[in-house]
C-alpha cells in the first residue's frame, strides 16, 4: 500500500508547489504591470507639464513681440497724472515704452518654450525658463495684485512648480550636472595669502580699467543716438 501512495503523496506535493510557483509569478507579473503602470503615468504627467508650460511661454513671448501684452490705448489713462495712476497701468506703460526689453524677453520665452518640448533639450528649457518664471511671478506679485488680485501670482507659482517637477522627475541627471560643476573646481595654480588680500583692490581697478577702455565707444553711442 505504501509503495502505491507514495507516486500519489508525491504528485500532490509537486502540484501544490506547481501551484503556489504558479501564484507567486502571477503575482510578480502584477505587481511589475502596477509599478509599470506607475512609471508611465508619471512620465506622461511630466509630459503635461512641459507642453503646458511651452504652450504659456509661447503665449507669452509672442504677446511681448507683437507689442499685445504692455502698454495702453486708453488715452484717459495716458493723459492721468502719474501721481494719480494705478501701479499696475504706470508699470504696463514703462514696460512698453523700450521694445528692446520685451523683444529680447520674448525670444527668451520663445526660445525655452521650444527646448522644454524637445526631448533632448528639455532639462535646458526647464533651466532657462526658471529665471524668466521668477521675474514675471515679482512682476505679477507686484504690479498686478491691485488690479487682479492674487490670481496670476497664483498662476506663476504653478507654472514655477511645473518647472521644479520637470527638474525632480530628471533628477538623476541634475546631480550628475551639479556634481560636475561643483566639486573640484578650484584655482589651476596655488597664490600666496597676501594676493588674496589684494583681489577686492585688483577687482575695482578692473573695473575703472574697463570704464576707461569702453569711455570713446559710450561718446560715439551718445553721438549717434542724439
Amino acid at each position: 500500500m505504501t509503495i502505491v501512495y507514495v507516486p500519489f503523496l508525491l504528485f500532490i506535493v509537486g502540484f501544490v508547489f506547481y501551484i503556489t510557483n504558479v501564484v507567486k509569478h502571477y503575482r510578480q507579473d502584477k505587481l511589475s504591470e502596477l509599478k509599470l503602470s506607475k512609471e508611465k503615468f508619471f512620465d506622461f504627467a511630466v509630459l503635461v507639464l512641459r507642453w503646458y508650460l511651452a504652450y504659456y511661454m509661447l503665449d507669452y513671448g509672442l504677446g511681448k513681440m507683437t507689442g499685445d501684452q504692455f502698454g495702453h490705448r486708453s488715452v484717459e489713462i495716458l493723459n492721468t497724472p502719474l501721481k494719480d495712476v494705478d501701479k499696475f497701468n504706470l508699470a504696463w506703460h514703462l514696460f512698453s515704452l523700450d521694445k528692446t526689453f520685451d523683444i529680447v524677453i520674448g525670444i527668451m520665452q520663445i526660445i525655452g518654450a521650444v527646448l522644454i518640448i524637445i526631448n533632448r533639450t528639455v532639462l535646458v528649457g526647464a533651466l532657462m525658463l526658471l529665471p524668466i518664471l521668477g521675474q514675471i511671478f515679482l512682476i505679477d506679485l507686484a504690479f498686478t495684485t491691485n488690479m487682479f488680485g492674487p490670481a496670476l501670482p497664483i498662476r506663476l507659482s504653478c507654472m514655477i512648480l511645473s518647472d521644479l517637477l520637470i527638474l525632480f522627475y530628471y533628477k538623476d541627471r541634475m546631480i550628475l550636472v551639479w556634481n560636475n560643476l561643483t566639486k573640484g573646481t578650484t584655482t589651476k595654480f596655488k597664490y600666496k595669502w597676501w594676493g588674496f588680500i589684494l583681489l577686492p583692490l585688483l577687482g575695482l581697478l578692473t573695473d575703472f580699467g574697463i570704464a576707461l577702455l569702453t569711455y570713446p565707444f559710450k561718446l560715439l553711442i551718445n553721438l549717434l543716438t542724439k
